[in-house]
């Protein structure tokens, strides 16, 4: 085995499912920062010093910080905190975090949710029950309206920052319904327990980076940018008519889930399950292959997260 399939088995071991982990959303933010007009950055920070919690979680892990170093480190931060105020009952939205509906169906489960609509027009940043995509519709509507508090905006750009990372992991994009082993759905893939991680939602999780770490982070990021091809493709479908859309972005994910998620690998042992060959699902020992293709997808879906995430602060913070 290679050292970074020893690498990736060690940092994901007994890590918590949620999102794109630290890095992930502290990369998505930053390039999507960096594609900001200066006047744009200036905004985006003078907002977030009117942050509710900005004091207790949004202080520098570098002591003595230069002021450069402490304002990147803060948009990093402010794409992660929705993951941090998750201890948090005043500020945590655990609805927010992904998309109810199915990725894919297998036989006839019972219970397949159906897409969320619209959110409601008395929809707020208190509303718990909305999903990604109406989350994003509230906040984008905060964010425009020149009525809403400095705190509030503050709030929408931690969480736009979030959401369009999370929309763009196909793991959040929906759920397997496999009649007979899921039938209420795998919950995005945590159900389904892998040797090199916790669970499959974890490894997908896992593949921008683990925990903060300045100097690894700016790397991914120009890993991430040197890819001129796909960097460039990214800022296309971020301006097409409807690249803002995150039912778009959704689907795309949803797409890659039965593409990159979902492979043989994965779905070959749930169906021995569901045809009762084998008793029960057992840990699911992926090769090279998945794990390669998945980082270079991570990579990709990054490079459109923080495109599209730029395009919509540079609109709405006008």
């Amino acid at each position: 085995m290679r050292f970074g399939l020893l690498f990736l088995f060690a940092v994901l071991v007994a890590k918590p499912c949620m999102a794109w982990w630290e890095a992930g959303h502290q990369i998505i933010s930053l390039l999507a920062y960096d594609l900001l007009t200066d006047d744009e950055q200036q905004r985006v920070q003078q907002l977030l010093q009117s942050h509710p919690r900005l004091v207790e979680d949004f202080a520098s892990p570098v002591p003595q910080a230069s002021q450069v170093d402490l304002e990147r480190w803060r948009i990093g931060r402010a794409g992660y905190w929705p993951d941090v105020a998750r201890s948090n009952p005043d500020y945590n939205r655990p609805n927010w975090h992904y998309q109810l509906g199915a990725t894919l169906v297998i036989g006839k489960p019972d219970n397949v949710p159906k897409t969320p609509g619209p959110a409601p027009g008395s929809a707020t940043l208190q509303t718990p029950e909305l999903h990604i995509a109406q989350a994003v519709e509230v906040c984008r509507r905060v964010l425009r309206d020149p009525q809403s508090s400095a705190s509030d905006k503050s709030l929408t750009i931690c969480w736009l920052a979030h959401l369009v990372g999370d929309a763009h992991q196909p793991c959040h994009a929906g759920s397997l319904y496999v009649a007979g082993v899921f039938p209420e759905g795998d919950r995005g893939a945590n159900l389904v327990h892998t040797r090199q991680a916790k669970n499959l939602h974890a490894l997908w999780d896992s593949l921008l980076g683990d925990r903060y770490d300045a100097g690894d982070i700016r790397r991914r990021c120009e890993v991430i940018r040197s890819n001129t091809e796909q960097w460039k493709k990214a800022g296309e479908a971020a301006r097409r008519s409807n690249g803002l859309d995150p039912l778009i972005w959704l689907a795309e994910s949803s797409e890659y889930g039965r593409s990159h998620v979902y492979t043989p690998e994965v779905l070959g042992p749930i169906d021995a399950v569901q045809r009762k060959l084998t008793p029960k699902l057992e840990v699911i020992d992926l090769p090279e292959d998945y794990l390669k293709a998945a980082g270079e997808l991570a990579r990709h879906r990054a490079a459109h997260a923080a495109h599209r995430l730029a395009l919509i602060l540079s609109q709405d913070l006008r």
